[in-house]
């Protein structure tokens, strides 16, 4: 009884360990002139973002005061001047996301682009094949707990 405790325990760590805040920003387009950039800020993460500070080349712009729950997102807009700049977005849970974004000085080629990222196994990713195995365990130990010999029929 005290192992299935433990495990339930370990359990329990695991899932609280796994929750994770994550933030993402994404250029979508221009507003009604080319120097005004509308972005979406997106809480991609397991728990709940707030006080989200927009930073532009390093320095802050503004600390949007939002609340966003996992899988809601905001929009917002800000007037650049025309060059490279570093957008960055960043919460006090420890979520940061950026991008580069580039307005042209002559107004006709405007570009935007992300940092290439090279696939990889998320940290989440890895957390759940761990907890799928440590389930899968665990069901397997109280199964064979459980399970009583079958009287044999003579």
């Amino acid at each position: 009884m005290k192992k299935i405790f433990m495990m339930c325990l370990l359990l329990t760590f695991i899932s609280v360990y796994a929750q994770e805040a994550k933030i993402d920003i994404n250029h979508i387009g221009y507003g009604k002139t080319l120097n005004e950039a509308i972005f979406t800020i997106h809480s991609t993460g397991e728990v709940t973002i707030t006080n989200i500070d927009f930073l532009i080349d390093g320095k802050l712009h503004e600390t949007i005061k939002a609340v966003l729950p996992p899988n809601a997102g905001i929009k917002t807009s800000v007037y650049l001047e025309p060059g490279e700049h570093l957008i960055e977005v960043k919460t006090p849970e420890g979520a940061y996301d950026s991008l580069n974004l580039r307005i042209s000085t002559a107004r006709q080629r405007i570009v935007s682009s992300q940092p290439d990222e090279e696939p990889h196994i998320s940290r989440n990713a890895v957390i759940y094949i761990a907890l799928s195995i440590v389930i899968i365990i665990f069901v397997i130990v109280i199964w064979l707990l459980i399970k009583k010999p079958k009287p044999k029929l003579e």
